[in-house]
């Protein structure tokens, strides 16, 4: 039992493990790493980048190599009879008139020797059959070399080429709204956790206050200079302090591990505190300037370029389209009969008549580009005003919290006043508890507003498609940060 009682004494005894701590910088890319981040994207880009790049060359020759193995069997019947008669005839015919071709003294001789060869032309032709049958077996392998080359196609290879470039803008586009999405995310997650943390700070100045509150009361009622009653009020406001910290310290234990999961980051602790740069924001007209890198207006540019090909696509297909093509035979020695050894040509192909309307096809193809130019307005129309919107909320935050800097002061003093006026007599324990409720808000209200600043500063840099530059602001030498604890 006492060796159980010393080992969870040891337990309780061993320090909590030290937290990491995590800048701003240090958390984008750990959260460019995660799924939460912009990986996805960046795949899908590479991908469209490839894919362009595959189809970029279109009008060059494909040229392929082919081998084929061909076993083969022909058989021939040929019928020998009737060129035998007729050269049996065309012989006797050619000998019947061949004495006539030598001199009176020699024609009996040439008579005689034809007709001794006419008599024998039979026996001599009989060894010839009558029909001769011929089967011929073989194996051959013929390679090829085979060559195609668009020479027009009326626009298709173009269109193919230029929507797989638009691709490439569309996920451009959407790599720039997951960039924008995702450190707005970080934003909100890593600032919320300081401003989790601070309000847990605040509400444990409040309830350290309400503590001494509580003691002096306690004192001074045990010296008889107040009633039992003050110190059960005080008792009263130091228990709901401290279920104020204990609830603030769970909210930002709960926001340190929503930022664990986004990041990836084992036990973080947030180093970049909340921030609100003194130097006034640049003009609207600035920011709208730069809204041109927008992911929303980048994945509309590439909307209306893919469109555009669709048009040039569906026009493609009323003309007409020409190719040239060859081919070589590697082996002529194996070639059949009928093979050629090499052939070029070209095709020309022409549509007549297709059971697509073609017309409306195009008509169909020129409707979306309209539709993709109008999304593109509108686009354009949405983000000046999300520019607007955001850029006049930090404005706003940042005059809140430069003016809540003597609120936060002059709460402070107030507090100080009034506890000694009470310690003096000339002042209530509610006046005690209602400054410490005071300054509590009071700073509550000042790390609220630089949250404000925070998350609208992320949001306006993401509008305009430049949120890489957020921690440049949460670094900038003009920030007044609120890092209380």
């Amino acid at each position: 039992m006492k060796r159980a009682l010393a080992l969870s004494m040891a337990l309780l005894a061993t320090p909590a493990p030290a937290q990491t701590a995590l800048d701003y910088r240090t958390a984008e890319a750990a959260m460019a790493k995660t799924p939460a981040g912009t990986a996805a994207a960046d795949a899908d880009l590479r991908a469209a980048e490839h894919q362009a790049k595959a189809v970029a060359h279109l009008y060059r020759p494909t040229v392929t190599a082919s081998a084929s193995v061909i076993a083969y069997e022909k058989s021939l019947s040929i019928d020998l009879t009737g060129p035998k008669d007729q050269f049996v005839g065309d012989a006797q015919s050619y000998l019947a008139g061949l004495p006539g071709q030598f001199p009176p003294g020699y024609a009996d001789i040439a008579a005689m020797v034809a007709g001794r060869i006419g008599q024998a032309l039979p026996g001599l032709l009989a060894p010839i059959p009558d029909q001769y049958d011929y089967t011929q077996r073989d194996v051959v392998v013929r390679p090829n070399i085979t060559a195609i080359m668009p020479i027009y196609t009326g626009g298709a290879l173009e269109a193919v080429t230029d929507a797989a470039k638009a691709q490439v803008t569309m996920a451009q586009g959407g790599r720039d709204l997951a960039r924008g999405a995702s450190g707005l995310r970080l934003a909100e997650a890593y600032f919320g956790a300081q401003l989790a943390r601070q309000l847990e700070v605040s509400s444990r100045q409040t309830l350290a206050s309400a503590e001494r509150h509580l003691g002096n009361v306690s004192a001074m009622e045990r010296e008889g200079v107040v009633p039992h009653s003050l110190t059960l009020e005080a008792v009263v406001a130091r228990d709901a302090a401290q279920r104020a910290n204990d609830r603030a310290r769970r909210d930002a234990d709960m926001a340190e591990l929503a930022l664990t999961r986004l990041t990836g980051t084992a036990d973080p602790a947030p180093s970049t505190p909340l921030f609100v740069n003194m130097t006034p924001l640049p003009p609207l007209t600035a920011w709208t300037g730069e809204a041109t890198r927008n992911g929303q207006l980048t994945v509309a540019e590439g909307a209306e370029q893919l469109a555009a090909s669709g048009v040039r696509a569906a026009r493609a297909t009323m003309r007409p389209s020409v190719y040239a093509f060859g081919s070589v035979n590697g082996v002529r020695k194996q070639s059949l009969p009928v093979d050629p050894d090499w052939i070029v040509g070209a095709t020309v192909r022409i549509p007549l008549v297709s059971p697509i309307n073609r017309r409306e096809l195009v008509a169909a193809a020129e409707a979306r580009s309209e539709a993709a130019r109008l999304r593109a307005a509108d686009a354009r129309t949405r983000t000046e005003g999300e520019i607007e919107k955001t850029w006049l909320i930090a404005d706003n935050a940042r005059r809140a919290f430069t003016a809540m800097a003597s609120s936060v002061a002059a709460a402070e003093e107030n507090l100080r006043v009034k506890q000694i006026g009470f310690r003096e007599g000339v002042g209530t324990a509610a006046e005690v508890t209602d400054a410490q409720t005071a300054l509590g808000l009071a700073r509550a209200q000042r790390a609220t507003a630089a949250y404000e600043y925070d998350l609208s500063l992320a949001a306006l840099l993401a509008a305009s498609g430049q949120s890489e530059r957020f921690a440049d602001y949460a670094e900038a030498p003009d920030r007044q940060t609120v890092n209380e604890r």
